[in-house]
C-alpha cells in the first residue's frame, strides 16, 4: 500500500500525537465532523491529580483540538482514555501539497493507521514509545519525557503558561515543545528551511469519552509495517 502524507506522519512522531469532517464507513462516529472541546478554565488546571502510574498521560481522559500550520497546515482531534492507553486521532490535513484525511487508534502498544481516501486498507504497528512507558518504574514517566527530548537535542528549560496549564518547556536547536502531564500542548520545530507548528486550541480533561472511538473498523484490512 502506498504510504500516504498522513501515514508517514503518524509514523515519524508516534509519542507526540500521537490527532474534521468526512464520510466514510471506517470513520469510528459521524460526530468527526463536529468540535468535540471547549476549553478549560485556567483555575481548573491544578485540580486535576496525576495518578498515572506507569501510563503515558497525566489526566484520566480528555477530548483535544490542535491546529497544524508551516510545513502542513490543518487540525486535528485526539481522543484519549485510561491515561492515554487507549487513544483516536482524526487528522484532516495538507501535507507536501497533498491532502490527507484519516484516523489512528492506539490501544496499549497496537497502532492501527487508516487513510479514508483508501477504504478499506491500513497500517499496523507496534508503538515501541508505549512499549518503553509500560515497562517504565511506576513515577518515573516525567524522567522518561526528559530523556525522549534530550535524545532530540532539547533540554528541560523551566515552564510556561499556555492554555491555562503550566507546561514543562523543552528547548534546543530544532525548536521548543510545551508538554503538560505527558500532553502535547505546542510545538514549534525548525528543521532547515522547514517550519511546523503544532498547537493546542481546546482541550477538556477528566471527561467521559465515547468508546466508540476506539473501535478498530472491520471493514478494513490493516497491513502491518516491520520492524516498527
Amino acid at each position: 500500500m502506498k504510504t500516504t502524507p498522513f501515514i508517514t506522519l503518524v509514523i515519524l512522531i508516534p509519542a507526540l500525537f500521537l490527532l474534521n469532517g468526512c464520510r466514510s464507513n471506517t470513520k469510528p462516529s459521524d460526530e468527526g465532523t463536529q468540535s468535540q472541546t471547549e476549553a478549560v478554565k485556567p483555575e481548573e488546571a491544578e485540580t486535576e491529580p496525576d495518578s498515572r502510574g506507569n501510563k503515558p498521560l497525566g489526566v484520566k481522559s480528555g477530548i483535544i483540538e490542535y491546529t497544524y500550520s508551516g510545513d502542513k497546515t490543518g487540525k486535528s482531534t485526539y481522543y484519549f482514555d485510561d491515561y492515554g492507553m487507549k487513544s483516536a486521532v482524526y487528522a484532516d490535513m495538507v501535507m507536501q501539497g497533498e491532502q490527507s484525511q484519516g484516523w489512528t487508534v492506539t490501544i496499549g502498544e497496537d497502532q492501527y493507521m487508516w487513510d479514508l481516501s483508501r477504504p478499506g486498507e491500513g497500517m499496523k504497528a507496534k508503538n515501541p514509545m508505549i512499549k518503553m512507558m509500560m515497562e517504565a518504574k511506576e513515577g518515573d514517566m516525567e524522567s522518561y519525557t526528559t530523556s525522549m527530548y534530550e535524545q532530540m537535542g532539547m533540554m528541560r528549560s523551566g515552564t510556561e503558561m499556555y492554555q491555562g496549564k503550566e507546561c514543562t518547556v523543552y528547548k534546543g536547536d530544532l525548536g521548543k515543545v510545551l508538554i503538560w502531564k505527558g500532553i502535547l500542548m505546542k510545538m514549534e520545530m525548525n528543521i532547515g528551511n522547514v517550519v511546523s507548528l503544532q498547537e493546542v486550541t481546546s482541550i477538556k480533561t477528566n471527561i467521559p469519552v465515547n468508546s466508540k472511538y476506539f473501535r478498530i473498523p472491520d471493514n478494513v484490512t490493516f497491513s502491518e509495517i516491520p520492524g516498527f
